[in-house]
């Protein structure tokens, strides 16, 4: 069994989420040919909506390992959902439930507000929590409840509204978790992990890394041959002292180092140090998507064993699938993929854009991605209103599966203008439906995937002009964008499962 070992699955999810996804994807249909074996997500921190998340990216029930479902036994609880109207513990001939919108209701007695039940979000009457209020309008309990349509866990709270406790369920209702807050030097934080009758012991813990180190131990002490990759550098370290596995590895998704023009020796993220400095040995070996990569961190850390392994594989049915044609496409239309964050350098798509319309005045932009803030949406904005480019641009938001599928279909070349990728998924996949791509001369991935002038440009780093002039020579020339379109498929066609199991296999022997 394969575990890939991350914090959480979220509503929008990075570029590391997705491939993580992937990954688990690819090992379960390798393992049904017995070319790999079965993969779960693992993921340690608490999220009622992870079954809803988890689907959203793809991924099945038993697909996905969650740290409190497991010891809350609610791993494989099939989604039953509970409206607010039909609560089993509220007895209706007793409380009476006084609806205010569709975003709460809430619970009286005797014409006293008692308690509010808020509605999850994006759903209609299904019960997301219920807080419970003293004579005194305290709020003094809220039970939470799963996606799944379960109460999930109770927090308790002191008279000044700060929490106290909270109570982790099992579908029967019992207490199987407890974590104790307390007030350290001025703030509220949790004090105690207490694990209640686990296989018949009660065990405390000091911190949630503590109790995630434990629950990896027994999930490996389960499975003696499992296999552990680490894909957060947060949790490097705790898989690194992981005593049930002898099988671990850590995946870096990305660069090490901001100094992209010295990886060698530039100083390394604060991120990176567990993993290359402190805990390196503890792993088979570091895994990186390029050569590139490869050769610099073997350089730099020659004590230490760096693999190489893709972190992307294509299904068969998305490389047979012929790309849609020019004629299919929104015409003149760029994309951007990605997170808008300072180090994937957003406004320089605006800027080529501002460019590209000179010369093709109907060009237009669409990005797809999420905002790390507001203040990175509003500059973007207002650098758009100040280019006199707003009318060409559409903030698509964050988009997954079917959807960022038409995305690749209709657009006709994807922008890549950060300051350094580990690989590029969203270049991979823009290929994979026929998207040229031109990216800045950057490490390490577009090296790897745009062979200049055949599939896609590689352009002085930094240089929006560079980056607009092939923009518009390929949105220009209706020939010389066919012959990329068809570059770019086939470039695609080296990250299907058959290659990527080869190498996986190689790496994991």
């Amino acid at each position: 069994m394969y575990y890939f070992v991350s914090e959480n699955i979220f509503a929008y999810n990075s570029g590391t989420e997705h491939a993580q996804a992937q990954r688990v994807r690819f090992f379960n249909r390798e393992a049904k040919n017995n070319r790999l074996g079965r993969a779960a997500y693992v993921t340690r921190d608490y999220n009622r909506f992870l079954n809803r998340d988890a689907t959203a990216i793809g991924l099945g029930a038993d697909e996905v390992l969650n740290m409190y479902d497991y010891f809350q036994g609610t791993t494989n609880v099939p989604r039953k959902e509970q409206h607010l109207r039909l609560l089993p513990q509220l007895a209706l001939d007793q409380y009476h439930i006084v609806g205010h919108g569709p975003n709460y209701s809430t619970i009286e007695d005797e014409g006293r507000v008692i308690g509010r039940i808020n509605v999850m979000p994006a759903t209609v009457g299904l019960v997301n929590d219920i807080t419970y209020y003293d004579r005194a309008d305290n709020m003094t309990v809220r039970e939470n409840f799963d996606w799944r349509g379960f109460k999930s866990s109770v927090d308790y709270f002191h008279p000044d509204g700060q929490l106290a406790v909270q109570r982790f369920l099992n579908l029967s209702g019992e207490p199987v978790l407890e974590i104790t807050h307390m007030n350290v030097n001025g703030r509220l934080l949790p004090s105690m992990y207490k694990l209640k009758n686990y296989l018949g012991h009660d065990y405390r813990f000091n911190s949630e890394e503590q109790l995630f180190l434990f629950f990896l131990n027994e999930i490996t002490r389960q499975q003696p041959n499992a296999t552990l990759i680490s894909d957060r550098r947060g949790l490097d370290h705790v898989v690194a002292a992981v005593q049930g596995s002898m099988n671990k590895y850590a995946y870096l998704h990305d660069i090490h180092t901001g100094d992209t023009k010295h990886p060698v020796r530039g100083k390394l993220y604060p991120a990176y140090i567990n993993v290359l400095e402190r805990y390196g040995q503890a792993f088979n070996a570091i895994l990186v998507p390029t050569t590139a990569q490869q050769k610099d961190l073997a350089t730099r850390y020659p004590a230490l064993t760096i693999k190489v392994a893709p972190d992307i594989s294509l299904t068969p049915s998305a490389l047979e699938k012929q790309p849609a044609t020019l004629s299919e496409r929104q015409l003149h239309q760029l994309i951007y993929v990605g997170r808008l964050s300072p180090e994937k350098r957003p406004d320089q798509a605006l800027r080529v854009l501002a460019k590209v319309i000179k010369k093709v005045p109907d060009a237009t932009l669409v990005y797809y991605g999420y905002a790390v803030s507001q203040d990175v949406m509003d500059e973007l904005q207002a650098l758009a209103q100040k280019l006199n480019v707003a009318d060409h641009v559409t903030f698509g938001g964050y988009v997954s599966g079917n959807a960022l599928q038409q995305a690749y279909q209709k657009a006709q070349i994807i922008l890549q203008p950060s300051v350094a990728e580990g690989l590029g998924m969203n270049l991979v996949e823009a290929m994979c439906y026929g998207v040229p791509a031109i990216s800045y001369d950057v490490p390490y991935g577009a090296h790897v995937l745009i062979e200049d002038g055949h599939n896609g440009y590689i352009v002085p780093d930094g240089s929006s002009s560079a980056m607009a002039q092939k923009a518009v020579d390929l949105l220009l020339d209706e020939n010389l964008w066919q012959q990329m379109s068809a570059a770019a498929h086939a470039k695609a066609q080296v990250f299907g499962d058959d290659s990527m199991s080869a190498i996986w296999q190689k790496v994991l022997n």
